[in-house]
């Protein structure tokens, strides 16, 4: 009886787990796109204050943002510091390839980050914020729609959890 008693506890406990763990990757989703809106303010400041070229923005940019936004960062302004004659898209697209399974952003919201890359290293200043401007309005959306989505399904994902740890152990014993 007791060996039951310790095992709907670990089921129990096992789901909820899981459904702390779903609202958990949705707050740090939320967390990414804050980041991202972030470095397209800086990038934007670096682009029409600075005025200094796009992987010393990269590299300004990178020192004040959190990983893994930071790796990706560094890595890009690197690669054009290195001057192998690859293009900004080229660096652009191969870097996030190989980093973005540590992002919690969607396909479409990664998608959208690569397109920023493919669009950014060939138009002129002026065209360069105007380009920042849109996707800083698209984001702005995203995060405004995810804010208001993420208190309450994050509570969904735990009752449902636990909920479903409950029922689970009802039908076993």
């Amino acid at each position: 009886m007791v060996l039951k008693w310790i095992g709907a506890l670990l089921v129990i406990g096992g789901s909820g787990a899981l459904g702390f763990c779903y609202g958990g990757q949705l707050k740090r989703r939320l967390s990414q796109l804050r980041t991202v809106r972030q470095i397209l303010y800086m990038l934007k400041g670096e682009i029409h204050y600075s005025a200094v070229t796009l992987p010393e923005s990269f590299f300004h940019i990178a020192a004040k943002t959190p990983q893994p936004f930071r790796e990706f960062l560094d890595r890009v302004a690197g690669r054009l510091y290195a001057l192998d004659g690859e293009c900004l898209e080229q660096v652009w697209q191969q870097e996030l390839r190989g980093i973005k399974k540590k992002w919690n952003l969607s396909a479409e919201e990664i998608g959208e980050w690569e397109g920023l890359g493919g669009r950014l290293g060939y138009l002129d200043r002026r065209m360069q914020l105007q380009l920042i401007d849109l996707f800083l309005t698209q984001w702005e959306e995203k995060i405004r729609l995810l804010e208001k989505e993420c208190g309450k399904t994050c509570r969904l994902y735990q009752y449902l959890g636990v909920l479903a740890g409950l029922l689970l152990t009802v039908v076993l014993l």
